[in-house]
């Protein structure tokens, strides 16, 4: 259903014509997506326009036009799958590319406010200069800042220190899918960015709960994120020629890979490094394949370079210290040492070597796993329905039943196998919480690979189903997030997912807002 002359007039009128666009080239562009998983086609339904707001003013005007002609819309920042895609016929899709600013730095109150375009590197970047830091989704650093808070989800590296990514937020302005604005947080009653509780309104578990809405409850177009104490160096030196970046480990900081014989001392170890306050990341990163590719910069070398790294272990962890002082380094590296002894971990001896410390430190404090292993090695990936966020027992748990079901389908020859373990997850403020996600590559230009991936994904939601484990993350109203047939989980969790359609119905009556990503209004 094309766009009338009048409604696409009107947009011209709100953004001028230089920032509209129907042409079927441009909205090819605007459908294609690599993360289609369980098909082939790689084109996703092309919206009727794609919009280029520059302004809360504009996303203002742009929702209620829409609210008032009954056209849906979906607004995108750096889009990271199809979560960012128009689905139905007769969507505006908004790209929210112009709209790229930080906008304030708080030293004092530890936080940064931007706009939906600004990505972690660029905030990064920016706040280690005043001896801060911000955690990065495991995503990537090229990923938007705004929408990690506010929208989506994502473990990191550095959550066992920095935390999980929406509990990072703070203020929000937000504009309702009905075209009016609410500023959240301490930003409500014109205190500021600091808070996002009060004294205004506290609304972020309405907009983001675990997941986000994904775009089913309007546009967020600016918020506050809380960074951190960072002790190391107000810029890093970066060596070396993308991808294969490099630097040395900072003074006062240590890097590792960790490994214990089993899931359930890996647990142990995790708790008592929590308890400990002693790491600025643990971070699961799977076994040889992952790290191999993180640390390489083409499959090439990878290659070359498999048995010099295939002795990371699949029960493994790699953790970055960081101190402010000689006294505090000592301190991390001693009590190390002690809760390995009493784990049964050691310090795995791959990790000690010059290709590993040197690019994988910098991967783990800027996150640049994601972009290079999950996509280079078959040019796909998909996440297999076997998800948790929990305690750490509970996830130990979860990685050994992804061990099962991923060897199951390396055998039938339909997913990536080298010897892998592609799981990877986090520890989340001092072993309090922890999340996994089961990745596995798979070939989107093979019949028989996309096919197994998607059956590999049905058996992972059955193992979820059953434990059971993806309850509160990696799910949207009640479901499974990308799925055509979607078995429902919200009776598993307190009918979470009626809740969420009573919010919907309130904040969009007219369900101006895409809703594939939230909830359907209705049964």
């Amino acid at each position: 259903m094309a766009l009338s002359r009048e409604v696409y007039r009107e947009l011209e009128d709100i953004l001028g014509p230089d920032n509209i666009s129907d042409d079927p080239v441009v909205l090819d562009v605007y459908s294609f997506q690599r993360l289609n998983a369980g098909s082939m086609d790689p084109y996703t339904i092309s919206p009727e326009a794609v919009v280029l707001p520059g302004s809360t003013e504009e996303v203002q005007a742009i929702l209620r036009l829409c609210n008032r002609r009954g056209i849906k819309s979906r607004a995108s920042s750096t889009t990271y799958g199809t979560q960012g895609m128009a689905t139905c016929a007769g969507e505006i899709l908004l790209d929210l590319r112009r709209m790229n600013r930080i906008i304030e730095i708080d030293e004092k109150n530890m936080c940064v406010v931007t706009e939906p375009y600004v990505s972690f590197a660029q905030v990064q970047a920016e706040v280690m200069k005043k001896g801060l830091n911000c955690h990065v989704v495991g995503a990537g650093s090229n990923c938007s800042y705004l929408a990690s808070l506010t929208s989506m989800d994502g473990n990191n590296a550095q959550a066992i220190a920095y935390g999980y990514s929406g509990r990072n937020l703070l203020g929000a302005e937000w504009v309702l899918p009905t075209g009016e604005i609410l500023r959240l947080g301490s930003l409500g009653s014109g205190a500021g960015w600091f808070s996002g509780d009060g004294p205004g309104p506290s609304l972020r578990g309405i907009i983001r709960g675990a997941r986000g809405a994904l775009g089913g409850l309007g546009v967020i177009t600016k918020c506050a994120g809380h960074v951190r104490p960072w002790p190391g160096p107000k810029s890093i030196e970066i060596k070396g020629i993308s991808p294969a970046f490099e630097t040395e480990v900072p003074p006062l900081f240590e890097y590792h890979i960790l490994d214990w014989p089993t899931w359930e001392q890996c647990a142990d170890g995790q708790y008592k490094i929590g308890e400990a306050g002693i790491a600025l990341v643990l971070n699961k990163t799977a076994g040889p394949g992952t790290h191999g590719h993180t640390v390489t910069g083409c499959n090439n070398e990878y290659y070359d370079k498999y048995e010099e790294l295939k002795g990371i272990p699949e029960v493994s962890l790699n953790i970055v210290m960081g101190a402010n002082s000689p006294e505090e380094h000592a301190y991390q590296v001693k009590a190390l040492d002690q809760i390995l002894k009493d784990t049964g971990g050691q310090i795995t001896p791959v990790g000690e070597k010059a290709i590993m410390k040197n690019r994988d430190f910098i991967n783990a404090i800027k996150t640049c796993f994601v972009p290079r292993t999950a996509f280079r090695a078959a040019g796909s990936f998909t996440i297999d329905g076997l998800l948790g966020h929990g305690s750490v027992d509970h996830v130990s748990l979860g990685l050994k039943k992804d061990g099962v079901l991923r060897a199951k389908y390396a055998k039938k020859g339909v997913i990536g196998d080298d010897g892998t373990y592609n799981s990877w997850g986090s520890t989340f403020e001092n072993a309090h919480l922890a999340l996994f996600e089961c990745g596995h590559w798979f070939d989107p230009l093979d019949e028989a690979s996309t096919k197994g991936a998607t059956e590999l994904i049905g058996d992972g939601i059955k193992i979820s189903l059953s434990t059971p484990f993806s309850l509160t993350w990696g799910t949207s109203g009640g479901m499974i997030f990308g799925l055509k047939s979607q078995p429902p989980i919200g009776p598993l969790c307190y009918n979470y997912h009626e809740w969420m359609r009573k919010i919907k119905k309130a904040f969009d009556p007219n369900t101006a807002s895409d809703p594939e990503g939230y909830i359907s209004p209705e049964e």
